[in-house]
Formats: C-alpha cells, structure tokens, sequence
C-alpha cells in the first residue's frame, strides 16, 4: 500500500500530568481481533469533571489532553500502567465509568493496492467533458495523507492543508495522499473528476516504525473535527481499520452538522468478513470498486455496509515526481465523493439519505436485483449534472 501526504492540523494540545513521550509508533501494536491497536494506550471522550482523582485508580496516566473546538469535545490520551490488554482496560474503564465514550487507539491504513499505468479518473467515470464552471464553489475535504501541494496536478488549485499526525512521530511519504487528491481535483492531463475544486486536506499518518504509514484514531478525530470547525460539506477518508466509538462520535457528530461523509470499503477481497471503518458506519457512505469491465475487483472486500460501486483498478493519479497507476477502494471513494460535490452544488441536494436516494436512481445493477455484498445497489452510471 502507498501512503499520503494530504491535509492535518495539530490542533492546540493542553497537556495534563504530561508523562513519557506518547509515541504510538514505538510500541508493538496488539490486535482488535483483525485490527491493530496501540499496546499500552485509551482514548477517552469527555470525562466527567472529577475524572483527574479517578485516572491513577484505573491504572491509567494521562499523556495529553486535545480541545476538538469544531465538537466542542476533548480527548484524553491514557497510557496503561498495569500491562492490561488495551480491550481489557477499556472494558474495565466502561463499567467505572458506563456513560463515557472510550476506546483503545487504534491504527488505519490506507486502501491503496499495486496497479499498473492505465487511465484518469475522469475517463474512467465518463465525466471527462464537463460544463464551464462545473467545479467552481465547490469546496471537498480530505482525510488521508501527507499531500504534495507543489505537483503540477493542483497548479492554480485552491488547497489548505493541515497535518494532524502524533506529535513527536515523522510524517509518513506522500504517495497516497497525493494521488487521492488528483483523482478528485487534478487538473489537466491529471484527470480530476473535478478539475480545480477546492480541496481542504487533512493528513492523520505518521510513519510506523517500519517505515509504513500508520494513521491513529486520535488524529483522525482531530482530522474530523477541523472539518466541522471549517463547514466542509463533504469529506473523502480513503483509510480503513477497526471501529472505535471515539470515531463513530465524530463523524455522528459531522452528520448532525450536516456534513457527508463517504468512506472507502475496503481491499480486503470477496471472501473476508471483516468490516472496515469508518466507512461501515450508518453515517458514512461506503464505495467499493469495480475494474474497467465492471467486475467487481479482485481485490475489493465484501459486506452488507457497502453501498455503491466506481471505478478502483488502475487509475492514472499524480504522485510526488509524477504519477501511477494506482489500484484499491482508496480510490473509488474519491470518484464517488466528486459525484456527490457535484450533485449537492448543481442538484441542490443536501443530506446523506438525499444522496444515497438519488445515487440508488442512477446506478447499473450487475449482480442479483437490489443491494449486494459486493456493490452495494450497484455500480454508478451518471453523466456529467454541470
């Protein structure tokens, strides 16, 4: 998998009983049944105001505490004294405390697989002959990774990018982000769906210690959160791990704004069961991928959460020094997210369910009538609506 370099912001850390440097990449990560997890860590949402007497009595310390001002939330970033499972300490922290969102920190991944050169991103969704101004006010927000804000592909492009990656870690290699970016704004030869739409970027990954991009739930909140602070009205998060209820809150809390929010499903094949999030969440729409034949793509997971179908194998995208052909439901999401921008600006839809009613009205149903586990309602055949 490749990795990003898109959009993060550190937003402002308040620091309690700082203890040892709260790198996750330092630690091994255990599993959450199929997803990793930081071995020693729990993220806390809003505690109640006496929480400080009880943290030592939990076995917990306090790392840091981060303001979400767009939530009007915090988060409290535990280290595990007494060599607890994470899950473990989570339970234990849920019957001390029932009414309190916890979770452990879980790690993300981009949903990028190998490919080779082959064609853009508005060739592949026939939308490569768009009306004058069609991407003019439209404004779409990146989850993802490190971006290169000087490639050719977002020349003369309105970009704001922040990085929300754990303090003290290095930033992981911008491929990923790069290329999720150009599939829905690179101009020119690039082939954006949306050439030129405003991009705001936020990049949640780190480099893990092996060197792979490790995205981690506390950045990927804050990510969320810049969001709602700067009214974004639709975000693209081509990542995928294990569900946490820090970031089920956050992009609950993004819906009740009014915020779309759409998800990639998934490279774990046909055959697997395990659900990726966030894009399994209710809120979150999920698109898989299908290759240039309409087959779903071999590499493409399976489950009752996704809900459409756009082109994911071999989609020529920039990346730092030029570009690639790029392979995985990383980047059928941004495909799909360009359709929506596009939809809610010149369709005057508004809400989610808006949307997933009128995509379910445009879409090419491959498989047996009605959703599948494979493309969900179907593969999605819309010209251009600008």
């Amino acid at each position: 998998m490749s990795t990003l370099n898109v959009f993060r912001f550190l937003p402002v850390f308040f620091s309690l009983a700082l203890v040892v440097s709260c790198s996750s990449a330092q630690m091994h990560p255990r599993l959450d049944g199929e997803h990793p997890i930081d071995s020693d860590e729990l993220l806390v949402l809003d505690p109640p105001a006496d929480y400080l007497i009880h943290v030592e009595g939990l076995g917990l310390e306090i790392l840091d505490v981060t303001n979400l001002p767009g939530m009007g939330s915090k988060i409290y970033h535990l280290r595990i004294l007494d060599d607890r499972h994470p899950l473990e300490a989570r339970e234990h922290h849920k019957n001390r405390f029932p009414n309190v969102v916890v979770d452990a920190h879980h790690h993300y991944e981009h949903h990028a697989a190998k490919a080779d050169k082959s064609y853009t991103a508005s060739t592949a969704s026939n939308w490569a002959a768009l009306g004058k101004g069609c991407s003019k006010g439209i404004r779409v927000g990146v989850i993802d990774g490190v971006l290169d804000i000087m490639h050719t592909a977002f020349k003369g492009t309105k970009v704001t990018y922040r990085s929300f990656h754990l303090k003290g870690e290095k930033l992981s290699n911008s491929v990923h982000g790069t290329a999720v970016a150009s599939v829905i704004t690179g101009r020119g030869a690039w082939g954006g769906v949306l050439p030129g739409v405003e991009v705001m970027a936020a990049n949640i990954f780190h480099a893990g210690k092996d060197g792979k991009p490790v995205g981690s739930a506390k950045s990927i909140v804050r990510a969320v959160d810049w969001m709602i602070e700067n009214k974004v009205p639709i975000i693209n998060a081509s990542i995928g791990g294990g569900p946490n209820a820090l970031i089920e809150a956050a992009v609950k809390h993004a819906a009740s704004k009014g915020i779309v929010v759409i998800g990639s499903g998934g490279n774990q094949g046909p055959f697997s069961k395990k659900k990726n999030y966030p894009g399994a969440y209710p809120t979150v729409i999920a698109i898989t991928s299908v290759d240039r034949f309409k087959r779903t793509a071999n590499f493409a997971s399976a489950g009752d959460y996704l809900e459409f179908a756009t082109p994911g194998g071999d989609i020529w995208a920039a990346v730092p020094g030029g570009g690639k052909a790029m392979s995985g439901t990383s980047f059928s999401a941004p495909i799909f997210t360009a359709y929506a921008a596009a939809a809610m600006k010149h369709l005057g839809l508004k809400t989610t369910d808006e949307l997933r009613e009128f995509f379910k009205k445009n879409v090419e149903d491959t498989a047996s009538p009605g959703r599948d586990r494979y493309t969900g309602w179907g593969i999605i055949n819309l010209s251009p609506v600008c």
